[in-house]
């Protein structure tokens, strides 16, 4: 079968590398996982054989050092690796994150470009995303570790991914693509930096969980 007709969430899961440059490209493979590889490209117009030159390009040797296949690992692996690469993670980034956009509307409370709803829009997501983990934390990895794929806590936080997705495309636009206004300070450009570290992070995460870890094997 050729690339262009398997799922990209399957690409994004067993070919080292790919994610980085599906991120770089704007591909969702992360809540779209199922959509073929084709038909990705045609909704955002990139053209086939291109994208496919830029996958045979990448350093697959270096990127295999540095990559485990998460598909091949123990489930207990994988679950040790999301809770402390990205649940622990997140936990930190949102208050650093909430801290710098109020120090930010301190000094600028008059920026014509200030984000005036990103405060709010990180408290809502940051208690959303907290009652998600807990509940993958106690209830559903614990089943997962022992060897259950429980057909409904996993839809439920499939569901709630979908959620995380827009709240995801709606902290890109209040950032205007984490691209902050010229000449600000370095305050506001680390937040941008780090908004979009938050944005990469968590969807790495979820494509993670959606297209290895709640695929029963």
């Amino acid at each position: 079968m050729s690339l262009l007709d398997k799922p990209i969430g399957e690409l994004a899961a067993t070919i080292p590398g790919a994610t980085r440059l599906f991120n770089e490209n704007k591909l969702d493979y992360c809540f779209n996982g199922q959509q073929t590889l084709r038909q990705t490209l045609k909704n955002i117009n990139i053209d086939h054989d291109s994208f496919l030159s830029q996958l045979d390009a990448l350093d697959l040797q270096k990127e295999l050092a540095n990559h485990l296949m998460w598909g091949a690992q123990p489930t207990a692996s994988l679950i040790t690796h999301i809770i402390d690469n990205f649940h622990e993670k997140h936990r930190q980034q949102f208050p650093e994150l909430i801290q710098l956009i109020k120090k930010i509307t301190l000094n600028h409370p008059d920026h014509p470009e200030l984000p005036k709803e990103l405060e709010s829009h990180l408290v809502s997501m940051e208690f959303e995303l907290q009652e998600h983990m807990m509940k993958e934390e106690e209830i559903l990895f614990p089943l997962l570790m022992n060897g259950f794929y429980p057909a409904g806590p996993i839809s439920i936080m499939e569901a709630e991914h979908l959620e995380h997705a827009k709240a995801l495309e709606k902290l890109a636009d209040i950032t205007h693509q984490f691209t902050p206004p010229d000449g600000v300070c370095s305050s506001w450009q680390a937040l941008y930096v780090g908004v979009e570290q938050l944005y990469c992070d968590l969807k790495e995460h979820i494509h993670l969980e959606n297209n290895i870890l709640f695929i029963e094997q």
